[in-house]
C-alpha cells in the first residue's frame, strides 16, 4: 500500500484541474472517510443486500400464491424501481456496489475455471437484451404477468442468481457485471449523471509503481486513469481500490460534471444503451401509461389512438385477450423505440454533417446527452408509489418475519404538496439533457452557429420526448378535463 502522502482537504474545494467544479474528497471526511476505507461497513450492507435477496427468493417459493408479499414489496417496491432510480442520478452507480450478486461472484470467482469472456460476446448488448426482452417486453405486453405473481418474481429473480453465480464460476474479471447483468451497463452509463466519483492523485500516480488500485480491482479496470479519461467504465464503486491505496480517493461532485468534458474511451454501446432506454422508460411509458390515464378512459381518446386500432384488430384476428398479450402495448412499444432511433439517425447524421465528423464519433459525444432524462423521468413515480404504497407494507413485512407485528401507515398521501411536486422532477429531467447537449456540441464545434445547428440535430431524440411529454400533457387537459366534468 502506498504510504499516506496525500494531502487532506476538508469540505468543498475547487478542483485544481476543473477549475470552477467543486468536490469534496468524502475520504478526507472524519469518520466518513474511515468508514469508506474500512471494508467493514460495505460487508455489513452487502450481507444484509444477500440476506434481503434470499428472503425475497425464500418466500415467493415458499408462499407462491401470496398477492401482495414480502416477495413483491422487496423486489418491485424497494430493489429495482426504488434504489436503482433514486440512486443512480444522484449518487451514481451506487447500488452496484451493495448488490449481492456482485459481492458473492467476488468469492466464487476465486474458485471457478476463470476462464476469459468470449471477445464477441463483451460490452453491453446482452445485458441490454436481457433487460428489454426479459423485464421491459413482458412489463408492456402482458402487464402485471411478472410484477404482480409472487411465484413468476421469486423464479425470475432466482433465474437470474443461478446464472450470475454459474457466470462467476465460469468466467474471470467479474464478467457477468461487465456483460451480462441486466442493470450492470445501464448503471454504469447511467451513473455518469451522479455526483460520486473515483479519483487519484496524479502526482502520487505519476511515481508509483505499485499499481495496487488496479490489482486490487475484481474488475480489471485501472482506477489511475479514471480522472484523465473522465470515465469510470463499468466500476461498481466497490471501494477495493480505495481500501488498497491512500492515494485513491471517494469525491463528490456536482451531478452531471463528468457529462460535460469528453468521455474517452467511452464503450461503443453506451449511446445505444441509452436510446433504448429512453425509448422504452420514457417515450413508451408516456404513450402508453401517460395516455392511458384513467381520466382518458371514456374521453373516445384512447380509442381512436394508432396503436390501439390496429392492436385491437390483431387481438380478433388472433382471437388472443388483451389480457394474456397485448397487441397494442406492443405496437406502442414498437413505435416509442422506432421513433426514437429515427430521431437519433436523423439527428446525429445532421449533426455529423454539420461539423464534417463521423457519424460515429458525434452519436458518441452527442448520446450522452441523455443519461439523465429517462430516470430522472421516472423517478416521481418511483418516489411516490415507494411513500404512498409500498415502503410502510415492506417494513410492516419484514417485522412478520421476525414475530413483531408493525401496523404502519403510508408515509405519504398523493396529495401532499410535496408528493405533487415530485413532478416537476421530469422537468428538470428535460432542462439538464437540454443542456447537456449544448456543452457536448460545444465539444465537436467551437463555432457558435454551428454549434446551435449540431445542439439542435443532436438534441432531437430529447425533443421527441418533450413532444411526448407535451402531448400526454394536453390530451390529459383536454379530454381529461371534460371526462371528470362528465
Amino acid at each position: 500500500m502506498k504510504e499516506r502522502v496525500i494531502r487532506r482537504d476538508h469540505g468543498l474545494s475547487p478542483s485544481p484541474a476543473a477549475g470552477r467544479r467543486l468536490r469534496w474528497d468524502l475520504t478526507a471526511t472524519p469518520v466518513l472517510g474511515a468508514l469508506l476505507r474500512s471494508p467493514l461497513p460495505l460487508t455489513a450492507l452487502r450481507l444484509l443486500a444477500l440476506a434481503l435477496l434470499i428472503a425475497g427468493i425464500a418466500a415467493g417459493l415458499a408462499q407462491p400464491s401470496v398477492e401482495r408479499g414480502l416477495t413483491l414489496l422487496l423486489f418491485w417496491g424497494l430493489f429495482w424501481p426504488f434504489l436503482t432510480v433514486l440512486v443512480t442520478p444522484t449518487l451514481g452507480n451506487v447500488f452496484c456496489a451493495i448488490c449481492p450478486h456482485g459481492f458473492v461472484g467476488k468469492w466464487l470467482t476465486r474458485i471457478g475455471l476463470r476462464r476469459p469472456f468470449p471477445a464477441r460476446w463483451r460490452g453491453g448488448w446482452i445485458g441490454l437484451l436481457l433487460l428489454v426482452f426479459g423485464y421491459w417486453f413482458i412489463h408492456y405486453t402482458m402487464p402485471g404477468s411478472l410484477t404482480r405473481s409472487t411465484a413468476a418474481t421469486a423464479w425470475f429473480f432466482l433465474g437470474f442468481t443461478v446464472l450470475a453465480c454459474g457466470s462467476f464460476l465460469i468466467f474471470s474479471g467479474m464478467a457477468y457485471c461487465k456483460h451480462l447483468c441486466p442493470l450492470g451497463r445501464l448503471l454504469a452509463v447511467h451513473g455518469k449523471a451522479g455526483a460520486t466519483r473515483i479519483a487519484t492523485r496524479a502526482q502520487d500516480c505519476a511515481t508509483c509503481r505499485d499499481f495496487d488500485c488496479a490489482k486490487a480491482c475484481s474488475y480489471r479496470l485501472s482506477p489511475f486513469q479514471f480522472e484523465a479519461r473522465n470515465n469510470m467504465e463499468t466500476c461498481t464503486l466497490c471501494m477495493d481500490c480505495v481500501q488498497s491505496c491512500d492515494s485513491v480517493r471517494v469525491e463528490f461532485r456536482p451531478p452531471g460534471s463528468a457529462l460535460i468534458g469528453p468521455i474517452r474511451r467511452g464503450d461503443a454501446t453506451d449511446p445505444w444503451v441509452l436510446l433504448v432506454i429512453l425509448a422504452v422508460a420514457a417515450v413508451a411509458i408516456q404513450l402508453l401509461h401517460g395516455l392511458q390515464h384513467s381520466g382518458l378512459q371514456h374521453s373516445g381518446l384512447q380509442a381512436s389512438l394508432p396503436w390501439n386500432v390496429a392492436g385491437g384488430w390483431l387481438q380478433q384476428r388472433f382471437g388472443v385477450a388483451a389480457e394474456s398479450f397485448n397487441f397494442a402495448r406492443l405496437l406502442g412499444l414498437l413505435g416509442a423505440v422506432a421513433a426514437t432511433v429515427l430521431a437519433a439517425w436523423v439527428g446525429y447524421a445532421r449533426a455529423a454533417a454539420v461539423v464534417g465528423r463521423d457519424r460515429t464519433t458525434v452519436r458518441q459525444t452527442l448520446a450522452y446527452a441523455l443519461a439523465p432524462l429517462a430516470l430522472l423521468g421516472l423517478l416521481p413515480h418511483a418516489v411516490t408509489r415507494f411513500v404512498t404504497r409500498d415502503g410502510h407494507e415492506l417494513l410492516n413485512a419484514l417485522a412478520g418475519t421476525v414475530g413483531w407485528r408493525l401496523q404502519l401507515e403510508p408515509f405519504a398521501a398523493r396529495s401532499d404538496d410535496w408528493v405533487q411536486q415530485l413532478a416537476l422532477l421530469s422537468y428538470l429531467g428535460m432542462a439538464w439533457a437540454l443542456a447537456l447537449s449544448w456543452h457536448r456540441a460545444g465539444l465537436l464545434t467551437a463555432e457558435r452557429g454551428r454549434r446551435w445547428r449540431v445542439w439542435l440535430w443532436g438534441s432531437l431524440p430529447i425533443l421527441l420526448y418533450i413532444a411526448v411529454f407535451g402531448f400526454k400533457l394536453w390530451a390529459l387537459a383536454t379530454y381529461g378535463t371534460a371526462h371528470h366534468h362528465h
